[in-house]
């Protein structure tokens, strides 16, 4: 018998039986009996399906009806794949009603340590020889004392609300089956009291395998789970699944670094606080202000990184709780350490057949041998049920068959020998016969999408730049093709749509529109690394040349138009890809650095500069600095362009002593190539002045920029843009000058004199040009300067004004979020604030 769920306007249900036939049955039929004379409405249900069907509407419908929930915990219990499924939907209904005490565990022959998942235990009702008239007295009671206090049904749980992510959201729900116990185990470990080791604040470290679900499991956590983290999710990625990547702490604290940075960007620090020296305690100031808990996750930490280097991963304060992911193992040092085998055979099965439901008995035992056969693998299962939508899908007795014992290839043997250092025995073999049918099942459109993926770094690959890539390896068809082979490859579970929720419900990706120029463009997709990896394989030496030739070209023409533009955060998105296409990124292929790769790191570095990102833009011209030396074919005048753009990103890094040595090289380099008046020249000595500031030698400064100021007046004019900026260097380095209190407000006073005059002349320059122009940023750069010089002498209303021009200008001009913006933004308040 199943009792059915209330109609219309009756009363909900007090309490929900859940419970497994094998071992509670008699004690579920005598609580129902108790609970019912007790006056409580009792549903109950007689199970009569079989473990691997879901679970019936009407049993969802009654547990959503319901107040409370009572599984009875026994040793069979956690073999039901429905009472495991009741459970969590109980438990997360009622956590988002604030009360996972509306789930109260009857527990008979198990330890508290044994109850899965751990949340059960907090609420649990021992037995202990008691008859369950007995236990239906506490039940009761407790059933009464929470309608009283809230008498709503888990069906009026609110959704969970969505976190806000810095810098972006973790990609991997959309498949996402099973794991219950999991979350749990994660919310458990995360509310932990006691510490690990001297990190402060909880740790729990998920691993397993590469696509065992580490990365999904941890984006459903934090989805589901909101309320645990309402200051929102801070995630930075490692690329620890790459097995040509070293553990070794330096490398894995640049790669930390980076991930500091975009969060960092994300939050809008100034680019003073994006400084390496200045960026953790800037962090760590914005974080602590949060005053409320926050979501810290490190994803895909390398094999082997020594723990005790591990604080220094962790969230930077007490209010953070910290999520890692990693193939290896952290040990004792973590609140809780969750490792991730295969699928339960039921979750399996559902993500196998999804698309697909078995049509005959012998159907879903063939489906049931198939997920033994790929071990519940949740990437594997994905792909296998992406091969149950193609046409020539045939059943799943021969998908075994093909799967189960492939016709030999060479490129499966090859396939299987370089996954066999990616997954372990056992895996690699099925898994490469399914990513082999998967990636050959594609359309021709679905593999070019998933070719151009695997030339790129393992980061969201924005649409646009596909459609850039693939047109200019001269593929037909443009974005509509590429649109229609990338909904393709995401209902084969090659690809997933990032970034906005409602991307993800598309199927017809032709939907999509583009954003404003000056915007970043949300659409975007990612690609498993593992699936990106074993595509590099799939594709010969040739293909992979075409792709990564026409990905060189497509960076460097979009990175190239913001020289003349302001939509530098338009292709920030695009910036990780430069390392992966130029042979610098571990774990790609190593191409060489030829003229156009050093033509691309040169517009990425500058990029990454006008950014704000002074590190990363070193991290580009230190390798070409170095390939420009070593090329027979690259003159000495863009040799030494090169070495002062890498000066420059050294003074941006804060290393001031590398920038001053490199460009008094450069200078007499340039003098002796171009002469001492060539305009080159100038520029490198007036880049040295400003070095010389801010290593304190002011009055050097002053004297070189006057010196640079004055060839350049009589040289190009006084209105000249080069002249006008010379100038602005000028005056900021009067204003520093004196060695006496007196004496620097003499300079001072000097310096809001000289900045009055630049910005009349900067206005003259920008009226011919525009308001959207470089010379109209000039203008308010001045003003900006002039701010400052007339804060420091006390004018602090006129200083107000001054930052306000500065701060709308630029926001009109570079956009809200831009860093001299924020910076703007930031000095206004501060006169403000003076003020009041």
């Amino acid at each position: 018998m199943t009792i059915s769920s209330p109609d219309a306007g009756e009363p909900p249900y007090d309490v929900f039986i859940c419970y497994s036939w094998d071992d509670s049955k008699q004690l579920a039929d005598e609580l129902h009996q108790a609970l019912t004379e007790a006056g409580l409405n009792v549903f109950q249900d007689e199970p009569s399906m079989d473990d691997w069907d879901e679970m019936a509407s009407e049993i969802r419908a009654a547990l959503l009806s319901s107040r409370t929930l009572l599984p009875l915990v026994g040793p069979g219990f956690p073999r039901s794949p429905h009472c495991r499924h009741e459970v969590h939907l109980a438990l997360d209904r009622a956590f988002r009603l604030g009360r996972t005490d509306r789930v109260m565990a009857v527990t008979s022959g198990v330890r508290p340590d044994d109850i899965r998942p751990s949340e059960l235990s907090r609420y649990r009702i021992p037995r202990q020889g008691r008859s369950a008239r007995e236990l239906a007295v506490g039940i009761a009671e407790r059933v009464r004392a929470l309608a009283a206090e809230d008498d709503r049904t888990f069906g009026d749980a609110p959704p969970p609300s969505s976190p806000d992510w810095f810098p972006e959201h973790l990609p991997g729900g959309r498949h996402f089956h099973g794991r219950h116990a999991e979350l749990w185990e994660i919310h458990e470990g995360l509310r932990a009291m006691d510490k690990a080791r001297n990190m402060g604040h909880p740790v729990v470290s998920v691993s397993g395998v590469g696509g065992q679900g580490k990365t999904a499991l941890c984006a459903q956590y934090a989805r589901l789970f909101a309320l645990d983290h309402p200051g929102g999710v801070f995630l930075v990625r490692l690329p620890g699944s790459d097995r040509r990547v070293r553990a070794s702490p330096d490398a894995v604290r640049a790669q930390f670094a980076e991930g500091l940075r975009a969060i960092g960007l994300k939050l809008g620090l100034t680019a003073d606080e994006l400084g390496s020296d200045r960026l953790p305690g800037a962090l760590r100031t914005r974080l602590k202000n949060l005053a409320q808990s926050y979501l810290w996750i490190v994803d895909d930490i390398p094999s082997g990184f020594d723990v005790e280097l591990l604080p220094e991963l962790c969230a930077p304060t007490g209010n953070g709780r910290t999520l890692l992911t990693t193939r290896g193992r952290f040990g004792k040092e973590m609140s809780a350490e969750i490792v991730l085998g295969g699928l339960d055979p039921h979750d399996g099965l559902s993500l196998l057949t999804g698309h697909r439901p078995p049509a005959a008995p012998a159907e879903t035992r063939a489906a049931r041998l198939l997920t033994e056969l790929l071990h519940g693998h949740p990437l594997g299962l994905t792909l296998a049920a992406g091969l149950t939508t193609q046409d020539d899908f045939e059943g799943y007795a021969e998908l075994y068959r093909q799967l189960a014992t492939p016709d030999p290839e060479d490129d499966l043997l090859e396939l299987v020998q370089y996954l066999r250092a990616e997954l372990p025995a056992g895996y690699a073999r099925p898994f490469a016969a399914t990513m082999l049918r998967s990636f050959r099942g594609l359309t021709d459109a679905g593999r070019d999408v998933l070719s151009a993926a695997g030339v790129l770094a393992a980061e969201p690959v924005p649409l646009t730049l596909l459609d850039e890539i693939i047109a200019e390896s001269g593929a037909p068809g443009g974005p509509a093709r590429v649109a229609d082979g990338l909904a393709h490859a995401v209902r084969h579970g090659l690809a997933e749509l990032t970034e906005s929720p409602e991307l993800t419900e598309l199927t017809d990706l032709t939907q999509l529109t583009d954003g404003p120029d000056d915007t970043p463009d949300s659409r975007a997709c990612a690609v498993h690394p593992l699936a990106a990896r074993a595509t590099r394989v799939l594709n010969p030496p040739p293909t992979r040349r075409k792709l990564r030739d026409a990905a060189v070209v497509a960076l460097t023409r979009a990175l190239g138009a913001t020289r003349h533009s302001f939509t530098h955060r338009a292709v920030a998105r695009g910036l990780p890809h430069v390392r992966a296409v130029t042979g610098l990124l571990a774990g790609t292929d190593q191409w060489g650095i030829g003229a156009d790769e050093r033509y691309l790191l040169d517009e990425a570095g500058r990029t990454y500069e006008q950014l704000g990102d002074g590190e990363a833009s070193l991290r580009l011209y230190a390798p070409l600095a170095e390939a420009c030396e070593e090329a027979p074919e690259c003159d000495e005048y863009t040799r030494l362009v090169v070495r002062l753009h890498l000066a420059s990103a050294h003074f941006r890094y804060g290393r001031f002593s590398t920038a001053r040595s490199l460009q008094e090289d450069v200078v007499a380099r340039m003098r002796a190539l171009l002469g001492p008046a060539a305009r080159e020249t100038l520029t490198a000595q007036d880049n040295l002045a400003n070095t010389l500031g801010a290593l304190g030698e002011h009055e050097a400064s002053r004297l070189l920029h006057t010196e640079v100021y004055r060839a350049l007046r009589d040289g190009t004019g006084p209105t000249d843009a080069d002249t006008l900026r010379v100038l602005g260097n000028l005056v900021i380095a009067v204003g520093r000058c004196g060695d006496t209190e007196a004496a620097r407000r003499r300079m001072r006073l000097t310096a809001v004199r000289y900045a009055r005059g630049a910005h009349v002349l900067w206005r003259r320059a920008a009226k011919a040009k525009g308001p959207k122009s470089w010379e109209a940023l000039g203008a308010l750069d001045i003003v900006n300067t002039l701010g400052k010089n007339l804060l420091v002498l006390g004018k602090k209303d006129e200083a107000r004004d001054a930052f306000r021009t500065v701060w709308e200008g630029r926001r009109a001009v570079l956009g809200e979020h831009h860093p001299d913006t924020l910076d703007a933004w930031e000095n206004t308040i501060i006169a403000e604030e003076g003020l009041s």
